[in-house]
């Protein structure tokens, strides 16, 4: 009789262990509050956030990925006291079932360097605490339901290298205060409600090597700023409201190839948009569906496309003459060819 009570105070304490002091349990498992500083979810069946995670105060890794297959998902609120966790380092709940906002603490988690929501049901908007992250280099939020607009403290993560919004319900504007992510090499805001116009700071970012902003709803034209990406190799702005002409300084992305439409990650984009003719030749045959109702004609000579003719103009011209590259604009005399002429040309034409 005694072996079998035994026998049964073991085997419940086996399948519910009673942790020491100083410990805390976690999935059936006794964690050191003061030892452990990395977490992974070693079961194999889904469950709530465990909220006794906020007890680890020393926790520096926090990954809970899910990995393709797996069944250990996560579902329910990220709770509010994980931002005291303030050791974090890297933080992944990617591919979860999470039905929760962002924790509106989330700036308190300052020594963050990773931070991943992909691909769970994150509603509500970005809280402007984000920008005290200074020092996150990756920033991933896609594939949510995140709505507002983006915060424009997000200029204050000038260390970050990848930035994700893909797939979203986030309206609003672009932020000015987005150039101020010079290192920035991923930027996706594909698939959301993104209005108003791409600001004239993007062309700051001149370590983007893909910039992703097609299916939104942005407006006027493509700043002459653009030109300034010269190590971009993917730009998608398909799908959008843009209009006005496409600045010749597009030309200067020489590492982009240019297609009409579709949807491959080699390619880049610029259909279905209101954009108007005449288009620079490093992109014309490939310009796509573009709806050109409302477009204006320009005048010969005016380069840089601002319907004005001035010395900016020359500036253009002679960009172009020493790229030895031609667009029809800049053709000043019409005889197929840009050189001093054309350059001479216009100058009497500011003149009188």
């Amino acid at each position: 009789m005694h072996f079998r009570y035994f026998y049964i105070l073991f085997l419940l304490n086996f399948i519910f262990p009673q942790c020491s002091d100083g410990e805390v349990e976690i999935w059936d498992i006794c964690y050191s509050i003061e030892n452990t500083t990395s977490l992974y979810n070693p079961t194999d069946s889904s469950s709530e956030f465990p909220i006794s995670i906020c007890n680890l105060t020393n926790l520096e890794i926090l990954d809970l990925e899910v990995m393709w297959g797996a069944e250990n998902y996560l579902f329910g609120e990220i709770p509010d006291c994980i931002t005291n966790l303030e050791n974090l380092i890297y933080l992944n709940l990617g591919w979860n079932s999470l039905y929760s906002e962002i924790p509106y603490d989330i700036g308190n988690l300052e020594s963050l360097t990773f931070l991943n929501l992909l691909s769970n049901q994150i509603y509500g908007s970005i809280p402007e605490s984000i920008g005290h992250l200074t020092n996150l280099t990756y920033l991933n939020l896609g594939f949510n339901d995140i709505s507002g607009e983006i915060p424009s403290s997000i200029g204050e993560l000038i260390l970050l290298e990848e930035f994700y919004l893909t797939d979203n319900q986030i309206s609003g504007i672009i932020p000015h205060s987005i150039g101020n992510l010079i290192n920035l090499e991923m930027l996706s805001i594909y698939d959301n409600q993104i209005n108003g116009s791409i600001p004239s700071t993007i062309g700051n970012l001149v370590n983007l090597v893909s910039f992703n902003a097609g299916i939104n709803q942005l407006e006027f034209s493509i700043p002459s700023s653009i030109g300034n990406l010269t190590k971009l190799e993917r730009f998608w702005i398909n799908y959008n409201n843009l209009s006005g002409h496409i600045p010749y300084s597009i030309c200067n992305l020489d590492l982009l190839t240019w297609a009409p439409g579709g949807f491959n990650g080699e390619h880049s984009y610029l259909h279905n948009n209101n954009l108007c003719p005449p288009y620079p030749s490093c992109l014309e045959e490939d310009i796509g569906e573009q709806n050109i109702l409302d477009c204006v004609n320009l005048q010969i000579g005016d380069v840089n496309y601002d319907e004005e003719i001035n010395i900016q103009d020359i500036v253009f011209i002679i960009g172009i003459i020493l790229n030895e590259q031609f667009d029809e604009i800049a053709d000043v005399n019409s005889d197929q060819i840009i050189n001093i002429l054309d350059v001479i040309q216009l100058v009497n034409i500011i003149l009188n």
